[in-house]
């Protein structure tokens, strides 16, 4: 006779230790108890968040041949780090939209965000402790711990004596950089800058809702942005220029700024920018750019002067069907390339003679009030500071060689006769009319191929 073997409850726990599953066989003889149930649970490690409502279930129904869950651990519940809620926009693009029918609007160019003084510009929410859970075997498992973050640091508010509230100080310019917020005054003119209200030569950004008429000089260490048309006035700015009704400059206006340049257009104006330039049409313009120059809007074109940029330039129509004498130039010419040779020759001389007098000073040390040293010592200086000038000098020049690598003019539209393109020392001059180009410098020649 085949010998009746009671079988045992099975226990399978998960790999994380926070969930058991209970199996039970169908029994040969009797029932299981829940003794026998318990000490499987033990034998499995299984101490913590056993489920007693599951496990009489089991049993006072019979439920065999399945798994049921007997045991739940409890999961940590991770902390909230700290974070800010800014009241203002901090993403705001400061280029212009290009519309549906293929113009630019200059008007959507937004240069700063403007707060008032009493508004709120931030809101702090402090961290949410964490939780920490139980695995089966009655082991804690560390909830993830909130952080809090260090008070925004800056100047132009105030923090509230809880630390979750900033205030404004002043009506101004806010801006955010990292953790650090900075509200800095503005000078805005409602109306046209005329010979009434004078020049402007203001520590921070200029905003002017008129025109700026011709006479005038507008100065700011920061943004300017002019609503209306500028006339033949000087303006001058230390971060960008937005002109969202462009320049008529009369041959008198000159624009010049570290930053970016955004226009509608320039008509008849000197214009300088150390960043890029992005308008809709130069007519008879002297332009130089340090970065590189679009003018992509449906009509975009440059027509007459002098367009130069080191990084490239990409424009729809250049020159006129007029055959109007119009040169475009990219790239660096020979005149960078023998400063670059002057300054690295110059450098190893000033090398040298700063060892020399590094030598002599060594020799010289033990003796007191002598005047050769002092002479030393004065030339040391001297030499030391002509050094650090010209090897920023050279690495500026270098910089600038390196950034116009693989430059090109790229001309989306009509090129017209009367154009002539220069990159680097080459030249061509176009003789026919031509339509979406793009000038390459190949070794020692000017290429143009088709786009």
């Amino acid at each position: 006779m085949e010998t009746m073997t009671k079988k045992e409850p099975q226990i399978r726990v998960s790999r994380d230790n926070m969930q058991a599953y209970l199996y039970l066989p169908n029994p040969v003889m009797d029932a299981y108890t829940e003794r026998e149930v318990r000490e499987a649970l033990e034998k499995s490690g299984v101490s913590y968040g056993i489920q007693e409502d599951a496990l009489n279930n089991v049993l006072e129904n019979q439920l065999y041949n399945r798994e049921i869950l007997i045991a739940q651990g409890d999961r940590p519940k991770d902390g909230v780090d700290g974070y800010y809620e800014y009241k203002f926009d901090v993403n705001f693009s400061k280029k212009p939209k290009l519309c549906p029918d293929g113009s630019v609007d200059y008007w959507s160019i937004k240069m700063v965000e403007i707060v008032t003084e009493g508004q709120e510009i931030a809101v702090y929410h402090k961290a949410v402790p964490g939780v920490d859970g139980m695995n089966l075997k009655g082991k804690p498992v560390l909830a993830k711990r909130g952080r809090d973050l260090v008070p925004l640091r800056g100047k132009g508010f105030e923090r509230s004596e809880d630390g979750t509230s900033y205030i404004s100080l002043m009506d101004g310019k806010i801006e955010k950089s990292s953790d650090r917020i900075t509200i800095l005054p503005v000078y805005e003119v409602s109306g046209d800058v005329d010979l009434s209200i004078g020049n402007i030569d203001f520590r921070g950004d200029v905003i002017v809702h008129g025109t700026v008429c011709s006479g005038v000089t507008v100065k700011a260490t920061g943004t300017v942005t002019v609503d209306g048309v500028v006339e033949g006035a000087k303006i001058e700015a230390g971060k960008d220029i937005v002109l969202r009704s462009g320049v008529m400059g009369a041959s008198r206006a000159v624009i010049t700024t570290r930053g970016n340049i955004s226009a509608k257009f320039f008509e008849y104006t000197r214009v300088h920018a150390n960043g890029s330039i992005r308008a809709d049409v130069f007519l008879n313009c002297q332009v130089s750019c340090g970065e590189s120059i679009l003018l992509d809007g449906k009509k975009a074109s440059i027509v007459g002067g002098e367009v130069g940029a080191i990084q490239g330039i990409v424009v729809n129509t250049l020159g006129s069907d007029g055959e109007v004498r119009t040169h475009v130039r990219i790239g660096n010419d020979s005149s960078v390339r023998r400063r670059i040779g002057i300054l690295r020759n110059k450098i190893e001389v000033e090398k040298a003679n700063l060892e020399k007098i590094e030598n002599g000073l060594k020799l010289l040390k033990d003796v007191k009030n002598d005047p050769r040293r002092t002479d030393l010592l004065r030339v040391k200086i001297r030499d030391t500071a002509l050094l650090a000038e010209d090897t920023a000098e050279l690495e500026k020049l270098e910089d600038q060689m390196e950034r116009a690598r693989g430059c090109t003019v790229r001309v989306i539209g009509c090129v017209y006769p009367g154009v002539s393109v220069e990159i680097d020392d080459l030249e061509v001059h176009v003789k026919e009319e031509q339509f979406s180009l793009e000038f390459i410098r190949q070794m020692d020649k000017i290429v143009m191929c088709a786009l």
